[in-house]
C-alpha cells in the first residue's frame, strides 16, 4: 500500500531543509507551526523516496497528494494508463533546459530579442550554477536571485522587471506556472516621454544637408523605429496616396514588431521632399548607405548633425523622435487610436503615455501675474490685455 507525506521546504540559517508537517493535539496537520516556504509530497517506489512540489498553499499541498494518491492506487490495481505512476521523471539539467529555450526563441523570435533573452537567462544560469535542475529552484530562490540583480549587479527597478518577465516564460515553458507570481518585485518607475522643442528641431534641420534632412524629418513626421527606416525601400512608398507602409522583408532577414505590418499617412511637405529625394542607382532602400547597402549608423548620424548645431549630442537620439512624432500627433487632435496604429503599439494604455502636457507653455504662463502687480509690457499680444485685466484687484465696497 502506497502513502503519499506531505513535508515542507524552508531556510534554516544559509541552508534549505525539508521538515514534516507537526501535529495538532487532535492529531491533524499544525499548517502554521512550519515557518515559510514551498510544501513537497513524497512517497517511496521501489525502495526509493521520491519527491514533488506541491504548492506555496496547504490546499494546494493537499490536491496533489490527493492526485498522487489516486495515481498511485491505479498503479497498484493495474488500471491501464497507471503502469509508471509515481515514477519519477528526470528533468533535464538546467544548462541543458536554457539552451533548449534559446534554440526556441531563435527560431521564434528576432535576433534583437534573442540576443537580450540570452544575456538574461545566462545571468539566471550561474546565479543558479549549483542546482542540478528547474525542479531545485523555488519560489523564495526567485526573490533572493532579484535581490542579488540589485544589490550585486546595480539594475534599476524597470530592469528588474523585465528580467523577471523572461524568466517567467522561462519557467512556462518547462511547465512550472506561476512561478514569479508571489515575488517580491520592485515598483515600476513610469518615466515622462521625451520630445524635442520647436526651437531644437529647428537647428537640427538647419544643420543637416538634404539627405539628413530628408532622413530626420521622414523619422519625425512618420515616427517609424530605427530598424524600419534602415529597411525603407521604395516600393513602400506611394506618393499618389501620400501613404509610407511598414513591411515585411524576408529576404533581408526583417519583420515588423510583433509581425505587424501597417500603414501611415504622411503629409504633403513631406511627401514632395522624399519625390525629389534622389535614387541611388543599384540600391532599392530610400535612404541607404555610402555603400548601397543598409543604413546601420543613423544614430551616429543623429548626433553629428546635432553637434554641428551646437546642441548637446546626448541629448538627441533616434528614438526621441519617435516619441515627439506621438506627442505631436495627440496634440494634434488624432484619436488615440488612430494614432496606435500609425505607432504600431500593441494597447491603447502604450500609446496613451504621449498624452503629455505641453512644454512650450511659460510664454502664456508669464501672462499670468500676482494681483495687484502690472509687469512691464514687452509688445501687444492678443489674449494679453484681458489677463492683464482679469488679474487687476477690483475695488470692494466698504463695510460699514
Amino acid at each position: 500500500m502506497f502513502h503519499v507525506n506531505i513535508v515542507k521546504r524552508i531556510k534554516i540559517g544559509e541552508r534549505w531543509k525539508f521538515v514534516a508537517i507537526p501535529r495538532t493535539p487532535k492529531g491533524g496537520p499544525d499548517w502554521g507551526a512550519v515557518p515559510d516556504g514551498l510544501y513537497y509530497i513524497e512517497w517511496y517506489l521501489a525502495g526509493k523516496r521520491r519527491r514533488e512540489q506541491a504548492g506555496k498553499t496547504a490546499s494546494q499541498a493537499l490536491e496533489a497528494q490527493r492526485r498522487k494518491n489516486h495515481d498511485l492506487e491505479g498503479r497498484q490495481l493495474r488500471v491501464k494508463g497507471f503502469e509508471h505512476a509515481g515514477e519519477e521523471t528526470r528533468a533535464a539539467p538546467l544548462h541543458v533546459a536554457v539552451a533548449r529555450y534559446l534554440t526556441q526563441v531563435e527560431t521564434l523570435k528576432k535576433p534583437n530579442t534573442l540576443r537580450k533573452y540570452r544575456c538574461v537567462l545566462n545571468r539566471f544560469l550561474e546565479h543558479f550554477k549549483e542546482r542540478p535542475n528547474i525542479d531545485a529552484i523555488a519560489n523564495e530562490d526567485i526573490d533572493d536571485f532579484i535581490v542579488a540583480l540589485m544589490r550585486k549587479h546595480h539594475m534599476s527597478a524597470n530592469t528588474v522587471i523585465h528580467n523577471t518577465i523572461i524568466i517567467a516564460q522561462f519557467f512556462r515553458r518547462q511547465g512550472r506556472l506561476n512561478m514569479t507570481k508571489e515575488v517580491q518585485l520592485p515598483g515600476a518607475i513610469r518615466t515622462l516621454p521625451r520630445e524635442y522643442t520647436e526651437e531644437d528641431l529647428t537647428l537640427f534641420l538647419d544643420a543637416c544637408d538634404n539627405f539628413e534632412k530628408a532622413l530626420f524629418s521622414t523619422f519625425l513626421l512618420t515616427g517609424v523605429r530605427e530598424q524600419e527606416m534602415v529597411h525603407l525601400i521604395w516600393s513602400d512608398l506611394n506618393f499618389k496616396l501620400r501613404t509610407l507602409r511598414v513591411t515585411a522583408k524576408p529576404q533581408l532577414g526583417f519583420y515588423p514588431k510583433r509581425w505587424e505590418e501597417r500603414e501611415i499617412p504622411i503629409p504633403v511637405q513631406l511627401a514632395e521632399m522624399l519625390r525629389e529625394h534622389p535614387r541611388r542607382m543599384g540600391t532599392e532602400f530610400v535612404f541607404p548607405s555610402p555603400t548601397g547597402n543598409r543604413e546601420q549608423n543613423m544614430l551616429l548620424r543623429c548626433k553629428d548633425v546635432a553637434t554641428r548645431a551646437e546642441l548637446d549630442p546626448t541629448r538627441f537620439d533616434v528614438k526621441t523622435f519617435r516619441s515627439t512624432y506621438a506627442t505631436r500627433m495627440l496634440r494634434a487632435g488624432f484619436d488615440v487610436r488612430t494614432v496606435q496604429h500609425w505607432m504600431g503599439h500593441k494597447s491603447l494604455e502604450t500609446t496613451m503615455r504621449y498624452l503629455v502636457p505641453a512644454t512650450e507653455v511659460h510664454d502664456r504662463l508669464d501672462r499670468v501675474i500676482l494681483p495687484g502687480s502690472v509687469p512691464e509690457r514687452k509688445g501687444p499680444t492678443a489674449d494679453g490685455p484681458k489677463l492683464l485685466e482679469a488679474s487687476q484687484p477690483t475695488k470692494q465696497p466698504k463695510r460699514r
